[in-house]
């Protein structure tokens, strides 16, 4: 009897302790299941790179090819960075529209760590009370109907000097093309330069490009470049730190560049302003910067609140503004012309629309903006830029 008792005694425990571990994978796996992400579809990743191998070198065209095989959203992991691709117009809808809120910050990357000031900037800030101020910033001294008027001369002046340029150029290449992307680059840049900073930074009086034209240019697609550059360590964290592709140290070097560049402007306005004020005469810019410089003398908040404006940010708002206002507006500008040049009765009939609005010729000057009635005859950005 007691052998009896002590074998059952035995047996229970043992008996529990093997239905723990036959059904406790079992369990787990339910568990696991119940709580575990629904993903979209999409093709299945490689150890360690992901899915990166199927983007192949025309991404656009790999992601249309998927969209044909998984649908309209598709589930991509690139590295370890999970990604999810809206390849239609209703889902890019839910992302952009619907659920903005949920998506409106940029995430991680080397950029925006050694180009735009550690994430310190507009375009990649996270969305809140920072990505706010900043774009409240801008919409009032930059995009407000009072800010264009404002500094609607500055357009007016730089267009006039850039007309004479063309002018003199198509005198002096006898025949020979003229290079136009070197002297839109100096109009639109001294156009977004003494908006921003109540100077010019590049070019002659003339309007011809000079070596520190070339160099800012060179400066900006530097920039771009290095933005939308391929960087294995954005993907995978791990090899960050080992920078295989050298785009880290090429950033760093960059930002350096344009750093003393900005930090040069800023001192400049600092010194004009202390003098100013030392005068009492009370004559400073009026420029952009002086306005962010303001703020951040009157130690007080654009919201009201506590987050003040420093040098590191007002660099890096215009960080932003000179590469997206540079490159992108000369590149439009460019191509708006030759499809004009490619399209020769299109060309003749926007002539002779501006001629009924503004009058012939190019000496005269009109105090408010062209207002031409649309027409569309081309896509419709290339009429936006017409009618601009």
């Amino acid at each position: 009897m007691d052998s009896t008792a002590s074998s059952l005694e035995i047996l229970i425990p043992t008996f529990c302790v093997v239905l723990i571990i036959y059904f406790l994978p079992k369990i787990r796996h339910i568990l696991l299941k119940r709580n575990k992400l629904s993903y979209p579809p999409g093709p299945k990743p490689w150890p360690v790179i992901g899915n990166l191998p199927h983007l192949g070198m025309a991404v656009h065209q790999s992601l249309a090819a998927m969209a044909k095989t998984y649908g309209p959203i598709i589930y991509l992991r690139l590295g370890s960075v999970d990604v999810v691709v809206a390849c239609s117009a209703s889902i890019a809808s839910q992302f952009l529209k619907t659920h903005d809120s949920n998506f409106s910050s940029r995430p991680p990357n080397s950029g925006a760590k050694y180009i735009a000031y550690n994430n310190q900037d507009f375009v990649f800030a996270p969305y809140g009370r920072r990505w706010r101020m900043f774009r409240k910033i801008c919409a009032v001294h930059l995009f407000s109907s009072k800010a264009l008027d404002e500094f609607q001369y500055v357009r007016q002046e730089e267009v006039a000097v850039l007309t004479k340029a063309l002018a003199q150029s198509s005198k002096n290449s006898k025949g020979s093309p003229v290079k136009l992307t070197d002297l839109l680059t100096v109009c639109i840049t001294n156009a977004l330069a003494r908006v921003l900073l109540g100077t010019r930074v590049c070019g002659d009086v003339e309007g011809y490009a000079d070596e520190k034209s070339q160099d800012f240019k060179n400066m900006i697609a530097e920039i771009m470049v290095l933005a939308g550059v391929f960087n294995i360590g954005d993907f995978i964290p791990s090899l960050e730190w080992l920078d295989l592709q050298g785009v880290a140290s090429k950033m760093k070097n960059i930002h350096q560049r344009f750093d003393a560049f900005l930090t040069k402007i800023i001192d400049n306005h600092n010194k004009i302003n202390a003098a100013s004020n030392e005068k009492g005469n009370g004559s400073k810019h009026s420029d952009f910067l002086s306005k962010l410089i303001g703020y951040k003398e009157e130690d007080e908040d654009v919201d009201g609140g506590e987050w003040k404006l420093t040098d590191t940010d007002i660099k890096a708002l215009l960080l932003n503004l000179f590469t997206a206002g540079t490159d992108t507006s000369t590149s439009t500008v460019e191509w708006t012309l030759a499809e004009l040049i490619r399209h020769p009765n299109i060309l003749a009939e926007a002539q002779q629309e501006l001629d009924s609005v503004v009058a012939y010729g190019l000496g005269l000057s009109r105090a408010s903006p062209l207002m031409v009635h649309p027409k569309p005859r081309l896509e419709a950005h290339v009429y936006s830029s017409i009618k601009f």
